[in-house]
Parts: structure tokens; sequence; C-alpha cells
């Protein structure tokens, strides 16, 4: 019975709160979340009797199993990306980390992320990436500190 009072006080303040809420707000939301459900719904499979058979599906990307090596001179990152290929692979390095997007290219996408930040700057333009089997491999060198004389 006391989650059941918690869950009306909750209900209340959502209710005092609403008079304050931007219409332009909460439509702008909706819009988001209708877009959202629609592709989950587009990912789904239908049996000719029109009953969904897919199993639930989440929205949100996986991140893959992944090893990072640093040392002072390079990063190295290595990430297992099953079923992945290159033209469904992207990259991005800048000076301080390295994402990965991927996505599976069967019917039903299996979508991966990844964040890497770098402990320091790296230097985008030196980044070099192989994807063999499954595996990617990406190595960065590291920005070298400048030592400078005080005069």
């Amino acid at each position: 019975m006391g989650s059941h009072g918690a869950k009306e006080r909750h209900l209340k303040e959502l209710v005092e709160e609403s008079q304050f809420w931007d219409v332009e707000d909460l439509m702008r939301n909706f819009d988001r979340e209708m877009a959202q459900l629609e592709q989950g719904l587009g990912h789904m499979i239908w049996d000719v009797e029109s009953r969904c058979v897919t199993a639930p599906l989440s929205p949100l990307p996986m991140t893959p199993k992944f090893k990072v090596t640093e040392d002072e001179s390079e990063l190295k990152l290595e990430v297992r990306l099953p079923g992945i290929s290159r033209e469904n692979l992207r990259l991005n390095v800048d000076s301080k980390s390295i994402v990965i997007l991927a996505c599976s290219g069967d019917v039903v996408c299996r979508p991966y992320y990844l964040r890497v930040d770098a402990s320091g700057e790296i230097v985008p333009d030196s980044a070099e990436a192989a994807l063999s089997g499954e595996t990617l491999d990406v190595r960065v060198a590291k920005a070298k500190k400048k030592r400078l004389k005080v005069k």
C-alpha cells in the first residue's frame, strides 16, 4: 500500500508541474518518441496472421568486446565485431578519442557503439585500422609533448 501512495504523490507532482510545461517542447519530445517507435516497428517481422514474431529488440547499440593497450607513444584498440563488414563500419578519430559505430548487414541490424578516450592527446592523422575476420585493430600515435626552455 505504501508504493501506491508514492505513485499517487508522483502523479500529483506531475500534474502540478504540468502547468509550467512548454507545449512546443512536449510536441518536439512526442515527435522524437514517435520516430523512435516507428524505427523500432520497422525492424519487426510479422507472420501471415499479422502477429509479431520478432523477439523484443533493444533500440540501444551494444558495446562490443574490446581491449585497449596504451603507452606514451601509441594507443592500440582491438575490438571484436562479429558479423560486421567494412561497408557497415564507421570509425572516427579526434585528438581525444576513438569512436566506432557498426551495424550488421542482416535484416535485423545489431548495432555496436564504442567510444574510447585516450589518456592524453592522440594524432588523428596517424590512425591506422584493419578489419581481419571479426577483429578490428586500430592504432593511433600519441602527440609528443614539447619541452620548452624558459629564457
